[in-house]
């Protein structure tokens, strides 16, 4: 591709970006309009939310070009089908974009999926909410002998700032909780297999079960207290189902809600005793749904931190903190785990374990800082060559065991052969003018060899074939053939310093 080609590109990508937002704001502000009753205000008004959570998904739509589209957007819509005239069209969009920019700005900072799984995080997304929410009332207040000279201005703030409040809290989460990318994320057939028991067992319909239950009473029960009804069942969906999840099942649950009471297909009873004017009528519902949509919210953003905690502390409890390897313990827990699966795999299991040669000596010539940085660099180098599923923790100081499930003999051979030659090449730097080259010695076993023998058993004739790659003169893989006497090991005295003398830098 050509620099002039991409040049063309690079200027044509922002155009392209504000007609595509352009539409975006065209679509959903007749979405809008399609909950607007004769001569009144919508009753929901996606279209600021939406914009916002567009913008904050994606930083690189925010530039002039793609807010004048979205205000193009709203124009076109509340010309054409609206039949506004401009003056009143562009006071509309005017009021509209400046509560997108407010939550646009408190948002755009810093965002990811993960900032929603806290109460801290769900209380800045009502902050944004509520300050979006004001600005579209103040500036509607601002514009009301313009917009709708003949309405009241309390009427005018209430309809403004609790419609967009709502509107804001019931899009922006949902949204904003969408993953980046859609990968599919561990073994599928493990997904369906917990999918199917959670189907049978009732945790994953019971909830929703419950929730149609009390939308049906809603419709058929009515009364003031009908936007409650939702509530405990909602509660159940944000303990049965991720975060995500229960952010767009509350959504809908509150449009249902919502535009039925709208629509006077839930009866809600008299107007209210003492303003008795629907406009207090239509605040009081929506802070109902609007407390039916925080309080699963809030449930499942605390839920969500637990779980973080409980996985944090997993994982310390679980993992090396220098190696970031599994600890011994979860290392021999989950490969027992694996040699007491049934049926067995069909190659059977392998057993490594690994020992960096001479680093005793490298502790004792270059301190443990530099000890520290090889097992690190080993640790990590190890990682990336294995699979995911395979089992690679620390026993001790500088050893290692690796578990390779369903592999045959001699692909384990193979591969550690491949780990052998892959540290052989690893140099360590320590600073400017000084790496540390290592090599490393490799037991392996296979329980083809020993079809009945435990993980201790295992792991003894796997510590038998790593001494045996030691004495043999190091940096070499020796796979158990027989039960040879287990020798200790000492240190070749005579070992040079495994130095790399690199040129200063400049």
């Amino acid at each position: 591709m050509t620099p002039v080609f991409r040049l063309r590109i690079r200027c044509c990508r922002k155009p392209v970006q504000a007609v595509l937002v352009a539409a975006i704001a065209c679509l959903c502000s007749l979405l809008g309009q399609l909950t607007q009753p004769e001569g009144g205000l919508s009753v929901l008004w996606p279209a600021n939310a939406l914009l916002a959570a567009l913008l904050v998904r994606h930083p690189s739509l925010s530039h002039p070009q793609s807010w004048a589209g979205a205000l193009g957007g709203m124009l076109l819509a509340n010309i054409v089908f609206e039949d506004m005239t401009w003056p009143a069209a562009l006071g509309y969009g005017i009021t509209d974009l400046s509560g997108v920019l407010i939550a646009w700005a408190i948002l755009t900072s810093s965002w990811s999926p993960d900032q929603l799984r806290n109460p801290r995080a769900i209380g800045r997304v009502l902050a944004a909410c509520t300050a979006a929410a004001a600005t579209n009332a103040a500036v509607a207040l601002a514009l009301t002998p313009w917009l709708r000279p003949d309405e009241p201005w309390m009427t005018i703030a209430l309809n403004w700032f609790f419609g967009q409040l709502l509107s804001y809290c019931a899009f922006l989460p949902p949204i904003m909780l969408l993953p980046r990318r859609f990968r599919p994320r561990g073994d599928r057939r493990h997904a369906w297999s917990s999918l199917l028991r959670r189907m049978r067992n009732g945790t994953l319909l019971l909830p929703l079960a419950a929730l149609i239950a009390s939308v049906s009473l809603c419709f058929l029960l009515g009364g003031p207290g009908a936007a409650a009804f939702p509530i405990p069942a909602l509660m159940y969906c944000a303990l049965a189902y991720r975060q995500g999840t229960t952010a767009w099942i509350t959504l809908l649950t509150a449009l249902i809600v919502m535009l039925g009471a709208a629509n006077g297909w839930v009866p809600l009873g008299q107007n209210h005793p003492l303003a008795g004017t629907h406009a207090w009528d239509m605040v009081s519902l929506r802070l109902g749904v609007l407390l039916l949509i925080m309080s699963p919210l809030l449930v499942s953003g605390i839920l969500a931190a637990r779980s973080d905690l409980i996985s944090s502390l997993s994982l310390a409890l679980d993992h090396d903190s220098l190696t970031r390897a599994l600890s011994r313990q979860a290392f021999l827990r989950s490969a027992d785990e694996h040699l007491g699966r049934t049926p067995a795999p069909p190659q059977g299991n392998a057993l490594l374990m690994l020992d960096i040669d001479h680093f005793k000596q490298l502790n004792d010539r270059h301190g443990h800082a530099a000890g520290d940085q090889v097992l690190k660099a080993f640790a990590q180098t190890i990682r990336t060559l294995v699979r995911p599923h395979d089992l690679f923790g620390r026993l001790g100081g500088e050893e290692f065991a690796l578990f390779l499930p369903d592999t045959s003999e001699r692909d384990a051979g193979d591969i550690a052969e491949r780990l052998r030659f892959c540290v052989e090449k690893l140099s360590v730097p320590l600073d400017a003018c000084l790496a540390l080259r290592i090599s490393v010695s490799i037991g392996t076993v296979h329980d083809a060899r020993a079809p009945f023998a435990s993980l201790s058993e295992l792991l003894a004739y796997a510590d038998q074939a790593m001494y045996q790659a030691k004495r043999s003169g190091r940096n070499q893989v020796h796979a158990h053939g027989g039960l040879a006497a287990h020798t200790e090991d000492t240190e070749d005295p005579a070992w040079p310093p495994p130095l790399n003398n690199a040129p200063k830098a400049p």
